[in-house]
């Protein structure tokens, strides 16, 4: 009888998945979608995303009759609470109940944490996501904890959902004369295909329009830094204090006091724009020397599957 694993990563702007082979980690499928996010698109939306992954994972599994997914793992955003995770392994069980695919061991967590010990392999760490949302997690070994990731209505700061957010504000300020010129306007208004301010305030207002689309505005700014834009400049220093705030945030949480530490950075925000990384990093090592910063080099999903296989090797 062939084993699986079956990974699912949810983000709130893709939702990747992977189904392993448990005995010689070979990856025969993959696929992805767009986000699961059910506070961000309700939870009939989620349902009905997840259901559409499992049918194909059920399709594909239909090649090997004597098949049994031994442990499958679902890292999905918002899960922030015992009541989000009460709703969001409802909506799990739904989808998997509609695949009809059975799981003898079910692993549903917040994909930052899910994320956070695969990278550290276990040990321990922090991680700090900066991608759509911005969220940080620690663990001692023991224990893990969390700062940030509260979501775009009240926090967020750095995130890519945020630097949108500071583009297109500072684009309003522009044309009213409140604020300074900046090369952002041009990348926005090529990007949407619109010609002038009130065409950029009906795009907000839009029934069709998502966070992740904001989030998109904020992958002009590390351009407009190289064009030494002085906007972009300022919304990438603000941006990296903003997540220096919250990395030192959670690391004091986990009770960190010296000593070597690793904090692992994953999101494009951080990854893709070069002085976000260089001030968060001189700001990090202003306060704690010894934290070593590390970019992850691999797409989350692939720290999953190593969680997920020592999920499986413990059984």
């Amino acid at each position: 009888m062939k084993k699986w694993l079956l990974i699912v990563d949810g983000g709130a702007t893709k939702t990747a998945c992977a189904l392993v082979h448990a005995e010689s980690g070979d990856i025969p499928y993959s696929t992805s979608t767009k986000g699961s996010n059910y506070q961000a698109i309700g939870v009939e939306s989620a349902t009905a995303i997840l259901q559409g992954l499992l049918a194909n994972i059920k399709t594909f599994l239909q090649k090997f009759p004597r098949s049994q997914i031994a442990v499958a793992t679902f890292a999905l955003a918002g899960i922030d609470s015992p009541k989000d995770h009460k709703t969001v392994t409802a909506i799990v069980h739904k989808a998997l109940a509609a695949a009809q695919l059975q799981i003898d061991t079910l692993i549903i967590e917040n994909d930052a944490e899910a994320t956070l010990l695969g990278v550290t392999a276990g040990q321990a760490g922090a991680l700090l996501i900066a991608g759509t949302g911005a969220i940080a997690y620690a663990y001692d070994g023991q224990q893990i904890v969390r700062a940030g990731g509260w979501g775009h209505r009240a926090g967020d700061e750095g995130s890519g959902y945020w630097l949108g957010q500071e583009v297109v504000r500072a684009i309003f300020k522009m044309e009213d004369g409140r604020g300074q010129p900046t090369l952002l306007k041009d990348a926005v208004y090529r990007s949407l295909g619109i010609q002038d301010i009130t065409e950029l305030a009906e795009w907000l207002f839009q029934p069709s329009y998502t966070n992740a689309q904001l989030a998109k505005m904020g992958s002009f700014v590390a351009k407009a830094v190289e064009q030494e834009d002085a906007c972009a400049i300022h919304i990438s220093q603000q941006a990296a204090h903003e997540l220096a705030l919250l990395a030192s945030a959670v690391v004091k949480k986990i009770g960190y006091q010296n000593g070597p530490f690793s904090l692992y950075c994953n999101g494009g925000a951080i990854k893709h724009n070069p002085l976000i990384l260089k001030t968060f990093s001189e700001q990090i090592a202003l306060t704690y020397p010894q934290i070593s910063i590390t970019l992850c080099q691999h797409q989350p999903i692939t720290y999953l599957i190593e969680r997920t296989k020592r999920a499986y090797d413990c059984l």
